[in-house]
């Protein structure tokens, strides 16, 4: 393979590539999100951004998967694990972008893990990290599962999940449809699958594969043949993961269904440009508006801080949010934006 092909199948795959590959399956009786070609998004205000917009943009970004990025000073508190191992009832620690780490209810869990230094199809390329997770993995808890919300690498990384599993080797994890195989290629067996909607059981606690309005894919043929989604879990109290979606009328639905939520997670970041971003990922004015959607409680921003994945200067989407909950005269202690590391209980 020549380098030209070898950079357009890791650069181009994650963002613009169409997919080559159909479902083989009778779509009768079928939700509306799953389609002829792959998964696909249902908002009636939906529109994909244009290849011939993308791939420009695309091309622009390549050098940077070869190189390191600048660091950038991201709020950073450091956690040894001390305030994690008391095992409160309901805690959250943000380990940075979508990766936090849950206690709810004598549970442990970790939503998206990903601490590698770079996330792509290759470990030696691929979109680079400017800040520290803020947990070592060594010193994390026993973890009881995981939430998935997509496969993209940024969201889906074999190292931090190989290192988990060979840690917690009992671990469960919750993923939408059509992930699992990439588990059960890596002989991973303990993952329950989901479509929009269907609900699951771990100890006591209900946890429900919600809409977003995202993509998926990992290389040339595999683009939207996996479903994306967030998570819903519900126990004493109710919470929910947003993983990475741009802003969408299921909020509304969600919030409806299995609202208020006393803790929400919800991302921030990699809005720029917005004319290819905004349909699937959320600024700080959409996360907000989702906030309220969801009919959240309190608000934790996350998909920010750690990986150099769109325009917007990576300092950037916390001073956005400030001034959007400003406008909502929101209370400054509904909305937690955390250092990387700190631990906060909900």
């Amino acid at each position: 393979m020549d380098r030209r092909s070898l950079l357009k199948k890791l650069v181009l795959t994650p963002f613009v590539l169409p997919s080559i590959t159909a479902f083989a399956q009778d779509r009768s009786g079928l939700p509306p999100h799953h389609g002829e070609n792959g998964f696909i998004n249902t908002d009636p205000d939906f529109t994909e951004a244009e290849f011939t917009d993308m791939a420009p943009w695309i091309l622009k970004k390549l050098p940077a998967s070869f190189s390191s990025a600048e660091k950038v000073e991201i709020p950073y508190e450091y956690n040894d694990g001390t305030l994690i191992g008391e095992n409160r009832s309901h805690t959250v620690t943000w380990i940075g972008h979508s990766t936090a780490l849950i206690q709810m209810e004598g549970k442990t869990f970790l939503t998206d893990p990903v601490w590698s230094s770079r996330v792509g199809p290759f470990r030696w390329a691929g979109t680079a990290r400017i800040s520290e997770p803020g947990l070592e993995i060594e010193k994390l808890p026993p973890i009881d599962f995981i939430l998935i919300s997509h496969n993209h690498y940024d969201h889906l990384d074999e190292s931090s999940i190989e290192e988990i599993v060979d840690r917690n080797p009992n671990v469960k994890f919750f993923v939408p449809l059509r992930v699992r195989d990439w588990f059960e290629e890596r002989g991973i067996r303990n993952v329950e699958e989901l479509d929009w909607w269907e609900g699951a059981s771990f100890n006591g606690l209900k946890i429900i594969c919600t809409p977003a309005q995202h993509f998926s894919g990992r290389w040339l043929n595999d683009r939207n043949q996996t479903l994306w989604c967030s998570w819903t879990v519900l126990g004493k109290k109710r919470l929910y993961f947003g993983g990475d979606s741009g802003y969408c009328s299921h909020f509304k639905n969600i919030g409806a269904k299995f609202g208020p939520f006393d803790l929400t997670m919800i991302p921030i970041g990699a809005y720029a440009p917005e004319k290819l971003m905004k349909p699937v990922h959320m600024g700080p004015d959409d996360a907000v508006q989702t906030f309220l959607d969801l009919r959240g409680k309190k608000m934790l921003a996350i998909h920010w801080g750690a990986y150099v994945m769109t325009d917007e200067p990576m300092d950037e989407p916390p001073k956005r949010l400030a001034h959007a909950v400003a406008q909502k005269q929101f209370s400054k202690d509904d909305i937690w934006v955390l250092k990387i590391g700190e631990t906060k209980e909900w």
